[in-house]
């Protein structure tokens, strides 16, 4: 193969790497670029072209970047013109300059060849301290992608967020996640079946999502290093449990709103006419639902039932229709303690892993779909180990086992008495003689 050909099939495969998280250590394409660049034989931008088209055509990225760095610059708007983590309109004067900076954050990074000559220059930028903090941010910020198996591990509800925080609220929309909201850390969004909320903060990033699914350690192999087996064979089982359960509180809370609001009523109605126009038929369906005619969309936030049209069955369906397309997933691995992470990519549902002996791990799956699964935790620390052993054996025995090891025990108990009592008779007969 010739020497250039050569050195374009590298850049492919590094490409497509990134896309789908192969690439450095955390899937950044600015670290897989400036490797290729070293290449003699072509141009910085020419580079940059190529990586750009081939993670457009061959693979589909989800890029937070965008996101994130709208969320960043607004994040900036909350700590120069924001004292509680609000940022509205109708407030204080200071609140206004914050709800503008708020504004402009998302305009300067979606439409900077329009907003650079409108906000970012001339008199309306030397008076608009708003103006200043989003170009100045859009100027000086760092234009990376950034791939959902960067963020860290996701967490549960409900979401946390400090003042100068801002989440980001995805929904699916068409099976592909989209941005559909930014709160500032005075409005805290809840997290619903059908949102993944990304927020940024000072410290850096951090997830929240609702559908909650972790990975299972098949074994525990010892050597010189520790071989840990991890599976994510039942993923659509513990989505659809989770489903159901969420499924089964949302049926009692609207049961319970209809029984709150109209079931006195209904009753009345019920038993003052003989001829009722109340039909049984429908008096059975209002009090007793049957399963095939619940109403499946959530609540808003007065209680009342909402109408957005997303249910847990058409969730769990998207589900299994997008887990039909092949998908690759980074495992990843930690100490507990924080250090260095390791990641393997695998387009398949289990994998092998080395472990360094005496560390406590959290090793959860990543994708570049979604927000992934939960950690669980893989000790390798001899003590641990053992423990984890017992607990092991523990769960295969029988109940049978444990009735009869009672019994024997009630039977040796019973003989040790009757021992007892023989010795303390015949001991008191010998002093009657």
């Amino acid at each position: 193969m010739p020497r250039d050909e050569f050195r374009l099939e590298i850049i492919i495969r590094d490409a497509i790497g990134v896309c789908e998280g192969w690439g450095s250590e955390n899937g950044s394409s600015g670290a897989v670029v400036a490797y290729i660049r070293k290449l003699p034989t072509m141009e910085g931008s020419q580079l940059d072209e190529i990586f750009q088209g081939l993670c457009a055509s061959l693979v589909d990225c989800l890029d937070l970047g965008p996101v994130v760095r709208i969320a960043q610059c607004r994040s900036q708007c909350l700590r120069r013109y924001s004292t509680d983590g609000t940022c509205d309109w109708f407030s204080s004067r200071p609140e206004t300059v914050c709800s503008e900076c708020w504004q402009n954050c998302e305009a300067v990074e979606k439409r900077w060849e329009e907003t650079s000559k409108t906000i970012c220059e001339g008199d309306r930028y030397a008076q608009c301290p708003a103006c200043q903090t989003a170009c100045t941010y859009r100027k000086t910020r760092i234009a990376e992608k950034y791939m959902p198996s960067m963020l860290p591990a996701p967490r549960k509800g409900p979401v946390n967020l400090d003042n100068f925080d801002v989440a980001i609220v995805m929904r699916k929309v068409h099976k592909q996640w989209k941005d559909t909201g930014y709160y500032p850390g005075g409005r805290v969004p809840n997290l619903r079946p059908d949102t993944w909320i990304i927020v940024v903060t000072e410290q850096g990033m951090k997830q929240y999502s609702w559908q909650e699914w972790v990975p299972t350690l098949e074994s525990l192999k010892e050597g010189l290093l520790y071989e840990a087996t991890v599976s994510w064979r039942d993923v659509s089982t513990q989505l659809r449990r989770q489903q159901d359960l969420e499924q089964k509180r949302f049926n009692d809370r609207v049961r319970q709103f209809f029984l709150e609001k109209y079931g006195e009523k209904v009753l009345t109605e019920w038993r003052s006419q003989e001829d009722s126009q109340i039909s049984e038929e429908v008096f059975r369906r209002f009090f007793f639902r049957r399963k095939d005619e619940r109403n499946d969309e959530v609540l808003d936030t007065d209680g009342s039932p909402s109408t957005n049209g997303n249910s847990f069955e058409d969730l769990a369906v998207e589900k299994d229709e997008s887990s039909k397309k092949k998908e690759s997933y980074i495992v990843s691995w930690e100490p507990e303690t924080g250090g260095l992470i390791g990641n393997q990519v695998t387009d398949s549902n289990s994998v092998q892993i080395s472990l360094f002996p005496g560390t406590k791990y959290l090793v959860r799956i990543a994708s570049n779909e979604g927000p992934g699964s939960f950690p669980i935790e893989v000790d390798t620390r001899p003590g641990s180990i053992q423990v984890k052993r017992v607990k092991r054996n523990f769960q295969d025995f029988y109940p049978w086992d444990v009735y009869a090891a009672c019994i024997a025990a009630a039977i040796i108990i019973f003989a040790i008495a009757v021992v007892k009592f023989l010795r303390r008779k015949k001991k008191v007969n010998v002093e009657d003689v």
